[in-house]
């Protein structure tokens, strides 16, 4: 019986490593590509989600300044009442 041994040439040698580059490469090309096409979808999101509370912000801080105001074009106007009314009263 005959034993029977695979012996490569360089060029073989090298086609199989390259078969075996190239397999590597066409499995880890499209899971690279999801992963980082998941990354930037969480990045959006996490934006989308920033870009809402600072929306929110925006809505209370204007808020805040409308109350503000009407508080202080309340207090202009009560002055200039309590004003009249002495003015009055010393007339008086």
């Amino acid at each position: 019986m005959r034993e029977s041994t695979f012996r490569f040439d360089l060029k073989e040698k090298a086609m199989i490593i390259a078969a075996f580059v190239f397999i590597f490469f066409t499995l880890f090309i499209p899971l690279w590509q999801i992963g980082v096409n998941h990354s930037l979808e969480m990045k959006i999101r996490n934006d989308q989600i920033a870009l809402s509370e600072l929306d929110q912000e925006e809505r209370r801080i204007r808020l805040s300044m409308a109350e503000r105001e009407a508080r202080r074009e309340e207090s202009v106007t009560l002055a200039s009442v309590n004003e009249l009314s002495l003015r009055l009263s010393t007339i008086n």
